[in-house]
């Protein structure tokens, strides 16, 4: 098919397509505010499935033998090595994200014709890696995360059958960044109801009616994303997209990858660093009560319903200034990040008010100890409105994402959880000698802090972008390698 030239706002030509998809209604002039609703609400509801599968695959698990915890205990013991998958997956996904973004804003379809084989053609070799060498060093796996007897054969059974999944979650994330660069959030939507939908039928199924206990649960998980994505897959064969398929070898980009990498690797670190952090906090805790340590968990459990907007509202601000960044819009750049913050503060405000008033019937029915419920409903109160301050930060990472620029990304992440969080909770611990408030305070102000240099860096940033001496980073202006 023809392709035209035409000149990007800095003057140098990039390739268009006349048969190009249309740009998202909405998204390079109009108001912001329903754009980023209407980007943000899909995603909203696709975590939501996702978060409600997760409860009920761990009652399933649960149920497979009360009176034996080595079950459900076996998969908290393998999540440390499915999260360092999911960590690096992830990372792909957004530098995916970003990369097509800002080639829709540039309308640079050299680089979104070869973005697909590329991503999966990496995300294929990182994946099989990691199957390759989990199956080889499973047992020295098991021992290394301390678990034995029943704990350890339960665990090698889940983990066995979990891993298969992790190639499908390589490539399925690569097609979600896709789609959430280009602003389909619909697909990207359904794509994860779907899997969640399958998993939660196919549970009892493999759990129960096929008597494979843990190892059902792991393989339904696998067949529950395997369907979700083919159905990505199919709607990148029925060209709704940009970004197409064309399944050739020779479209596996060298250049393509390293800009996928720009982005992915820092966001990876800082899933990780995260994972590590909460290790540290809940040795911290269970060195105070154990049974602030069960608590500590109930409040986390429920702590995911607060950031189910805020993560969907920050995933549309990648798509909002990632495409508009390319477009030389930097006013609606700007204009996305106040107002992210505006529905993002408000949101946290009324599920955080919610969850407090709420806290003493949601705990007190998920436990019979006065002391968890009395810990767990006290949490609340101190961290559900620090919340307001995480927005921040994960608002400015979501725009340092999308222009390119990850590495201040990442320093915000190791801000708030090493440098400002854990020295925090150590020093109000320790020294001030406040016990199980020391944590919740220590939290408190590593949110705190690490927010207030959020939004000071972004501003800065942004008046940087609008004075010159800063420039947004583009993707690849000649045809990749």
């Amino acid at each position: 098919m023809q392709k035209n030239r035409k000149n990007s706002p800095d003057g140098v030509e990039t390739s268009v397509n006349p048969a190009e998809k249309k740009d998202i209604a909405g998204m390079f002039d109009g108001r912001i505010t329903p754009l980023l609703i209407k980007l943000a609400l899909p995603i909203a509801a696709g975590s939501f499935f996702q978060m409600i599968y997760n409860i009920v695959d761990a009652v399933f698990i649960s149920l497979i033998d009360k009176s034996d915890p080595s079950y459900f205990g076996a998969t908290g013991i393998v999540f440390p090595i499915v999260f360092f998958a999911i960590a690096v997956s992830n990372g792909l996904m957004v530098g995916t994200s970003s990369m097509v973004a800002r080639a829709v804003g540039e309308r640079n379809t050299a680089v979104l014709s070869r973005t697909a084989e590329s991503g999966m053609a990496v995300s294929g070799v990182l994946a099989l890696i990691f199957l390759v060498g989990t199956y080889v060093f499973a047992d020295q796996i098991m021992s290394l995360l301390g678990a034995q007897g029943d704990y350890a054969r339960h665990g090698l059974d889940y983990l066995r059958y979990i891993v298969p999944g992790v190639v499908v979650m390589f490539i399925g994330n690569i097609l979600f960044g896709i789609l959430q660069g280009e602003g389909l959030m619909k697909y990207l939507m359904w794509g994860m109801i779907i899997g969640t939908i399958g998993n939660i039928i196919l549970d009892p199924i493999f759990i129960f009616a096929l008597d494979m206990k843990v190892k059902g649960a792991a393989l339904a998980t696998v067949i529950a994303q395997t369907g979700s994505v083919l159905y990505v897959i199919g709607i990148f064969v029925r060209k709704k997209t940009r970004v197409p398929i064309s399944w050739k070898f020779s479209n596996i980009s060298l250049s393509v990858i390293k800009e996928i990498f720009t982005v992915g690797f820092p966001q990876a670190v800082s899933m990780i660093v995260m994972s590590m952090t909460f290790l540290i906090y809940n040795r911290i805790v269970i060195a105070i009560d154990e049974l602030a340590l069960t608590a500590f968990a109930l409040y986390g459990r429920f702590e995911q319903l607060l950031f189910i907007p805020v993560f969907a509202i920050g995933s549309a601000l990648i798509t909002i200034i990632g495409q508009n960044s390319g477009r030389g819009r930097l006013d609606r750049c700007e204009e996305s990040w106040k107002k992210a913050l505006g529905i993002g503060s408000g949101s946290v405000v009324v599920l955080a008010g919610l969850f407090v008033a709420a806290s003493p019937f949601i705990f007190g029915s998920l436990s019979d100890i006065p002391q968890v419920v009395s810990y767990a409903v006290r949490e609340t109160q101190v961290l559900a409105f620090s919340m307001l301050f995480a927005v921040l930060g994960v608002y400015a990472r979501s725009v340092y994402q999308a222009i390119g620029y990850p590495v201040p990304a990442l320093i915000l992440t190791l801000l708030r959880l090493v440098i400002l969080g854990i020295p925090a909770v150590l020093l109000f611990v320790y020294v001030f000698d406040w016990g199980i408030y020391g944590v919740w305070f220590g939290i408190v102000a590593g949110n705190g802090l690490a927010g207030l240099i959020s939004y000071l860096m972004v501003n800065r940033t942004f008046r940087r972008l609008r004075q010159g001496s800063l420039k947004i980073k583009t993707v690849l202006r000649k045809e990749p390698a």
